[in-house]
């Protein structure tokens, strides 16, 4: 186009319908949208079919691994190997099932046949009936010789203690129900993902890259003709594309498509639209052209999320397109790092977060209640009141490393397979029986001393004082020698060493992730409860004990009630500090991507040694790990509001519980 022109186009030589810019090249743009919708509802219900299939199918491989552990633990309390023959049973028990499948698509066939033949039946129907029937006969001795060689290898266990026949017969009788279960399962996930597979749309999208010069209306023609001219065999090598014949494929009087194959037998799309335009400078009329070149794309409906017709939505119609959207944000598991939903982050970092508050709260309250109510100053308090504030001043990470050594590496390993999967040599029989029982006279002491130096304050004397002091040093050594004893016990193998060396317990979980996150808040908590006691008035203890009631009876019935709402504080700031962590999480558990909730509907429900998302490291993940960052972008913005969201809902619920029990305390007051 020459400058200095305005060009005006004319909608009178534009046919209704087309859509510009070469994005869709139809005339029937709202009836592709119509395709696309119901296209996108079909792949949906495949998709979720899918879905389904696979959790079942899951769930029934978990089961033969369960049946696989009973064999393995059998296998370790009696010290007897089976492991090559569970193997081997696989292979035979379902070539069997194979067979007797077999067996019944014969049946079928023969079925269908003899159905077909009717009255005149014909030689070939004969011949096919026959072999038919004679490989139906066979079937049977081979599923007889197949039980045979199954007996054959299994043997060697009917030689093995009892307890290892009965676990093995066992699991060869589950894996046999679940592999004749599994299998149509399998079947139908095949037809239905091929199904999914099979639904695809074809485009035809621009190439920005190339420039195509504009064609002339002879060089239009002779594409039109279906033949290829010099100049625009010269501009299409210029393009990268070595031309061999062109298909025209007339759309309509103003665009024109065509199919150019090169010598790779690849094809490419061209477009030719004819524009009418009116020259500004001389009031005339001229057409003029322009050259797209189109790349094929296809589609396939499961990657289509949603189709919108822009032109045609209202103002309903942009809202549900927009809370649309938020469903999806909230309700859907991610498909990738930059798009679908969040959901198993919110469920995560909520479940985590109510966990660690749960676990966090009881231990600061009763550290507070020690240092406000049972101890006096003196060095043993300064020591613990330093060693409070230096927790608080720890950086997060150092949670991380020790909740990830000690809860993962020790505790975990420990629960996992006893003393020796957690590098724990244990103490020998005679050796750990003594020191048990060491162990039983320094609690039967602490329990007597205890008893001698028990009292109201004002009886108490010296000697009872001392007894106090004693019994409380004899009771911390007498707890701390029984988890030295529980560490090192001998008896000890684990209970889950049938899944080693597959840890299920030693490794990162939501339930260490909550533990390592309450030792974080712990300062937090143990702060706000002391000043919460500290706010109770002494003439309320000293009315309480001057009535007759214990030491006991006066937190139990007066202090803490009136501490509730300084407890709630405290739970509310360890929520919030809790919940926003990010640095622990990464060793103690969270993952980018984990495909079951922590907490479901499958028993027992709580799941704690599974793996977790959290929204924190969400943002974490799609901010600094993900290959497009700038793609991004939205999602990072989107989860740091919901997360400041869901802290806030949580504090707010917390909140509100404070308020409620305060009015209800002060009702109660007269």
């Amino acid at each position: 186009m020459a400058s200095g022109k305005l060009f005006k186009p004319s909608s009178s030589r534009l046919p209704r319908g087309t859509l510009t810019a070469a994005r869709l090249l139809t005339t029937e743009p709202f009836a592709l949208h119509d395709r696309l919708q119901a296209s996108i509802q079909r792949s949906s219900y495949l998709r979720h079919h899918v879905e389904g299939l696979r959790y079942k199918i899951s769930r029934l491989d978990e089961h033969i691994s369960k049946l696989r552990a009973a064999v393995r633990l059998a296998e370790l309390n009696t010290e007897s190997p089976a492991a090559q023959q569970v193997e081997q049973s696989h292979y035979l028990v379902e070539q069997q099932l194979a067979l007797e499948r077999r067996a019944e698509q014969v049946d079928a066939v023969i079925q269908l046949v003899e159905s077909l033949r009717g009255d005149a039946a014909s030689e070939m129907t004969d011949r096919a009936l026959n072999w038919l029937s004679a490989t139906r006969a066979a079937l049977p001795q081979q599923i007889t010789e197949q039980q045979t060689q199954i007996d054959q290898w299994l043997e060697p266990v009917g030689q093995q203690p009892p307890q290892m026949q009965t676990a093995f017969k066992q699991y060869l009788h589950g894996y046999r129900e679940i592999a004749t279960e599994k299998q149509p399962l399998l079947r139908e996930l095949e037809i239905s993902e091929a199904q999914l597979a099979l639904d695809q749309v074809s485009f035809a999208v621009p190439v920005d890259s190339t420039q195509l010069t504009e064609f002339t209306l002879d060089e239009i023609a002779s594409l039109r003709a279906g033949k290829l001219s010099d100049p625009v065999r010269e501009r299409l090598t210029q393009a990268s594309i070595e031309a061999v014949s062109i298909t025209p494929q007339p759309l309509n009087e103003v665009t024109n498509l065509f199919t150019v194959l090169d010598r790779q037998g690849q094809a490419h799309m061209l477009a030719v639209t004819l524009i009418h335009y009116v020259a500004a400078e001389n009031g005339g009329e001229s057409d003029e052209q322009t050259v797209r070149l189109l790349s094929n794309k296809l589609l396939n409906s499961s990657e289509i999320i949603r189709v919108v017709a822009v032109n045609r939505l209202s103002l309903g119609g942009k809202f549900s397109v927009y809370f649309d959207r938020w469903r999806e944000f909230l309700t859907e598991n991610p498909r990738d790092n930059t798009e679908g939903g969040v959901f198993p982050a919110i469920w995560g970092t909520v479940v985590m977060t109510l966990i660690m508050t749960i676990a966090v709260v009881p231990f600061g309250v009763m550290a507070a209640l020690y240092l406000r109510e049972y101890t006096h100053a003196g060095p043993l308090v300064s020591l613990i009141r330093i060693s409070i504030n230096n927790l608080a001043g720890v950086p997060s990470i150092v949670y991380g490393v020790f909740g990830f050594s000690f809860f993962c590496y020790l505790i975990g390993a420990y629960i996992d397979g006893g003393p020796k999967n957690a590098n724990v040599i244990p103490l020998p029989s005679a050796a750990w029986f003594a020191s048990m029982s060491v162990t039983a006279v320094v609690g039967t002491s602490a329990f007597l001393l205890s008893f001698f130096g028990s009292g109201p304050a004002h009886t108490q004397t010296a000697t009872k004082r001392w007894f106090s002091k004693i019994a409380l040093v004899l009771w911390i050594a007498c707890v701390a020698a029984m988890a030295y004893l529980l560490l090192k016990s001998p008896f000890f193998d684990g209970f889950y060493r049938e899944y080693l060396p597959n840890p299920t317990f030693g490794k990162g979980g939501l339930l260490w992730a909550a533990l390592t996150l309450s030792l974080l808040t712990l300062p937090v908590v143990i702060v706000a409860t002391e000043e919460a006691l500290a706010a109770v008035p002494n003439s309320l203890r000293e009315g309480s004990l001057a009535c007759g009631a214990s030491k006991w009876q006066t937190i139990r019935r007066i202090i803490l009630p009136h501490a509730r709402p300084g407890i709630l504080t405290g739970a509310i700031l360890a929520m919030a500090r809790g919940a926003g962590e990010v640095a622990p999480l990464m060793l103690v558990g969270a993952l980018p991507s984990a495909p079951d909730l922590p907490l479901d509907n499958e028993f027992p429900f709580f799941h704690g040694s599974r793996s977790f998302m959290h929204l924190g490291y969400q943002i974490y993940t799609l901010g600094f790990q993900s290959p497009n960052s700038e793609a991004a972008k939205p999602m990072v913005f989107t989860c740091t509001l919901l997360l400041i969201l869901i802290v806030a809902a949580l504090n707010i619920s917390a909140i509100y519980l404070r308020a409620r029990l305060k009015r209800r305390f002060q009702g109660n007051q007269f």
